[in-house]
């Protein structure tokens, strides 16, 4: 239609067409009388034509609306009436002509009331929403797997708020079901530590007033005990005033225990250099000459007068891997003025400690005169903080972080030196029927003990990791393809033939196994990785419990 003869329609058809253009089922409704009206679009969504569903009346809903949701768009409707709603909003399923369900969603507004003020003529329309649907079902299967919990947040313009949407994990952090939190999210702000509260309150706040991302970690209290959770949620405006928030919490008990332990160790450190003589030392860079305090002898495990302290002395106790830092440190103290290190160094036991060196270079330009003290607990609290980032929590191998760097350094390995490397992806066989037929802490058990069983079948050198919920990845640098071959093989075996026994329960699984071999068509570790899964997700094609081993039809 040319648009000189669009813009010269009635309003009211130019409306009409606009809205036929959102494929939505429109319709009228009467309260008093039951008159009810449809266009064609909202019979076709049930699979009819008009025709066929006359007489229309308001019976007609009622007979094709699931009676669950009837109930519901009724409620939701009376409220809509009674003006504790600015318009009704409904999503429902409805019955297909070909007998499945077809999922809408129903918006409408009273548009007209009688004489007596009691609702009349209402107005709306159904949006097909089964597609969306599909994939919100596949979502929250999908997010039942991550850890912690994965949500929506809404807060209202009247201050009430709710979790429209939360995974099971829920549960897990703050001892509520996610369906209890639906309409109310009081449970939730209940299970937070009462100190923590007005922090989490004002930081959400700032949050829908700045339009940043709320991040916060704070305690929760469910079991008796307070346990660490860390947030982080992005807000987006909705155009009735309110703000809703999409999301990730998960626990981080463990990693903030080992940074309070960090936090009081350094305090207790910076006290006991106050209050206890500190190691100190004098070397002439020139001679050679050292002197030592009798702490430095202390802290290194000898006696005074045992050993005659020097700069070759010393420097044959720091650890091999460590002395060219320190003699780098010890020449920009001469361009510099400061020579400040932290370095491993043996004991007179043989001990490993670390210790920390900090000294001026006098004006003299070749003597350091400086202190060191023992921070071998400080460094491996560092070190284990460093360890978690990279260890999955559960199973205690490597988690998806710690898989790309390994597969990173390894493929660029292969990059320089050509060596052989094979890769495994494998998953667990129905793994959602544990969860579901014994429950997620039997399910955590079984993902514990496979990686126990794989983890004895397999080399010093090979690197094992969980990457997703039930989905592990293994690097096998040396081993060509039969190699691989061998030991993928090995651990489908293993699995398959090792039932995992709990209080009289036995469950059994079997894994399926993806395997590629590094080659010269292989272009990146994203593409080493791609191949492998497609392996393994053939195997499930060709009905799991085997293994897959890659050719060139899957690169």
């Amino acid at each position: 239609m040319p648009y000189g003869k669009y813009q010269n329609l009635p309003l009211s058809d130019r409306l009409m067409m606009m809205l036929e253009a959102t494929q939505a089922g429109t319709w009228e409704w009467n309260v008093q009388t039951g008159e009810t009206h449809f266009n064609e679009r909202w019979a076709e969504i049930i699979g009819y034509t008009l025709d066929e569903l006359q007489p229309i009346n308001i019976q007609t809903w009622l007979k094709f609306v699931h009676p669950d949701d009837g109930s519901e768009s009724d409620k939701r409707l009376t409220e809509h009436f009674d003006g504790k709603r600015s318009f009704y909003e409904c999503e429902a399923r409805m019955r297909h002509k070909d007998g499945r369900w077809v999922w809408v969603r129903d918006y409408g507004k009273l548009v007209s009331r009688t004489a007596e003020g009691k609702p009349e003529w209402v107005v709306g329309t159904h949006i097909d929403i089964s597609g969306l649907k599909e994939l919100s079902e596949r979502f929250e299967a999908f997010a039942d797997l991550l850890p912690g919990v994965v949500y929506q947040y809404q807060q209202r313009p009247d201050g009430s708020s709710s979790f429209p949407f939360a995974s099971q994990g829920l549960r897990h952090i703050y001892g509520v079901a996610p369906d209890a939190v639906k309409e109310d999210a009081a449970l939730v702000f209940e299970a937070i530590h009462p100190e923590d509260l007005p922090r989490v309150a004002r930081t959400i706040n700032q949050s829908a007033q700045q339009g940043q991302d709320w991040v916060c970690e704070y305690r929760v209290i469910h079991t008796g005990t307070p346990r660490w959770v860390f947030g982080h949620a992005r807000p987006q405006s909705g155009i009735d005033g309110s703000v809703l928030w999409y999301g990730m919490i998960i626990d981080i008990t463990e990693r903030k225990k080992l940074e309070l332990e960090l936090e009081k160790s350094q305090a207790n450190l910076k006290l006991a250099q106050k209050i206890a003589r500190t190691g100190h030392w004098e070397a002439n860079l020139e001679t050679g000459a050292l002197y030592w305090s009798d702490m430095v002898f202390q802290i290194l495990g000898f006696e005074r007068g045992e050993v005659e302290p020097s700069v070759e002395l010393f420097n044959s106790l720091v650890y091999p891997e460590d002395l060219t830092a320190v003699r780098k440190s010890e020449q920009e103290a001469q361009q510099i003025g400061i020579h400040d290190v932290q370095h491993r160094m043996f004991t007179k036991s043989g001990e490993l400690i670390w210790v920390h060196e900090l000294a001026e270079l006098q004006a003299d330009g070749v003597t350091l005169i400086g202190t060191v003290r023992d921070v071998t607990t400080q460094k491996q609290l560092e070190l284990k903080l460093q360890q978690q980032a990279v260890i999955d929590p559960l199973t205690q191998i490597g988690n998806r972080r710690y898989f790309h760097q390994a597969l990173q350094r390894e493929y660029n390995r292969y990059q320089r030196y050509h060596t052989p490397l094979c890769l495994i992806m494998f998953d667990l066989d129905h793994f959602k029927r544990v969860n579901d037929t014994y429950g997620h802490a039997m399910g955590d058990k079984v993902l514990k003990a496979t990686a126990e069983v794989v983890g004895t079948n397999l080399r010093q050198q090979d690197i094992f990791s969980r990457i997703g919920g039930e989905e592990f990845a293994i690097l096998l640098p040396g081993l060509d393809v039969s190699g691989g071959q061998l030991v993928a093989e090995k651990l489908r075996e293993a699995i398959a033939t090792n039932p995992i026994d709990d209080n009289g329960t036995s469950v059994s699984v079997s894994a399926t196994l993806g395997l590629v071999a590094i080659s010269e068509d292989i272009d990146s570790e994203e593409q080493l990785q791609q191949i492998a899964d497609r392996a393994l997700y053939l195997g499930k094609q060709k009905g799991r419990n085997c293994v897959i081993t890659a050719d060139k039809t899957l690169y």
